[in-house]
Formats: C-alpha cells, sequence, structure tokens
C-alpha cells in the first residue's frame, strides 16, 4: 500500500487536489463564500460532499504515510488524525442555514473549526517528533509547513472570515507539502 500511495502521489498532488479545488472557485466567490455556500445556498451538495471526502481522505492517508515512513505510529495519534478527517467530511454534511436553525449551523462551524485545527495541530506535532530523530530533516520541513500557516492565517485577517480561498489553498498546498516531504524523504 505504501508503494501504490508513493506511485500516486504526484497525480493526487498536482491533478486531483487542484482540479477539484479550482472548479469550486467557479461555483462561488472565493473570498466571499466559503465551500459551505456552494452545498446549501447554490444546492451542489454532491460536489462539497465529494469536495470534503477527497481532501480529508487524501489528508489521511498521507499523513498516515509520513507517520509510519517516521516511525511514529501511537494509536492515539492515529485515532486523534482519523477523527479530524472524518470530521472535516461530517462538518459539511450538518446544513448551514442561521436563519433557519442557529443550533445546527453552530455545530457545523465549530466541527468543521476543530477537524481542521486538530489536524493544523496534529501535524504540527509530527514534525515536532521529526525533531528528535532527524533534526536536519526537521529544518528542512518545517518552515514550509510554517509558511503554509502562517498564509492561511493572514487570509484569515485580511478577510475577517473563513473563506473557500482559504479552504481550498489549506487542501492545495498540504497537498503540495505532503508530496515535497515524500521528495524528501526519498533524496535523503
Amino acid at each position: 500500500m505504501e508503494t501504490y500511495l508513493i506511485k500516486t502521489q504526484k497525480f493526487w498532488a498536482f491533478i486531483i487536489l487542484p482540479m477539484i479545488n479550482f472548479l469550486a472557485w467557479f461555483m462561488a466567490d472565493p473570498l466571499f463564500e466559503n465551500i459551505t455556500h456552494i452545498a446549501y445556498a447554490n444546492h451542489h451538495f454532491p460536489f462539497v460532499l465529494i469536495w470534503a471526502s477527497t481532501c480529508a481522505v487524501y489528508l489521511w492517508c498521507y499523513t498516515l504515510l509520513l507517520m509510519k515512513q517516521i516511525g511514529y505510529t501511537k494509536k492515539s495519534v492515529i485515532l486523534f488524525l482519523t477523527l479530524s478527517c472524518l470530521f472535516m467530511i461530517i462538518s459539511v454534511c450538518i446544513p448551514y442555514q442561521a436563519e433557519a436553525s442557529d443550533e445546527i449551523s453552530h455545530l457545523h462551524v465549530n466541527l468543521a473549526i476543530l477537524a481542521t485545527v486538530t489536524y493544523i495541530v496534529l501535524f504540527l506535532y509530527l514534525l515536532c517528533r521529526l525533531f528528535y530523530h532527524q533534526p536536519l530533516l526537521w529544518q528542512r520541513i518545517i518552515p514550509p509547513y510554517l509558511c503554509i500557516i502562517i498564509l492561511l492565517l493572514l487570509l484569515l485577517l485580511l478577510l475577517g472570515h473563513i473563506s473557500m480561498l482559504m479552504e481550498t489553498l489549506f487542501v492545495m498546498g498540504m497537498g503540495i507539502f505532503h508530496w515535497w516531504i515524500q521528495h524528501v524523504l526519498q533524496t535523503q
């Protein structure tokens, strides 16, 4: 399975993820709307479910692959990774319609934020674990990851809300970043 994931990663990171994320940009305004808007205001829920599933499965598979490669397969971390990625998918299944049901909309938003923040922190934790085993590799990998997170935080500050641009850039950025990590690991 590891070999298959490594062989197909470039295709996923540079073709599938950008294609599905760029398609979303044509379905709503990426600066002012988010993925949820496509599902519930524009009535394209199947697309959003496919988007969320594709992105979450990619993040889950390639984070798990990295964990195996660095020799860190603690069950509790795998559980948090799995829950984080599942919550990404579940959150888009919960409708966001503030006018109809405020509690349901808050559940949608809070679950999506919890899933994403958990993933970001978990991935940072994995990179910190890498520091103890391969500090030179850690020095190469941590700056690009922090750049992705800082870019997303700047977008949040500039726009004042979570936009589709943030959501899609996070997924595409992590897709390319995961591919780059594999490249670094293989050339090391």
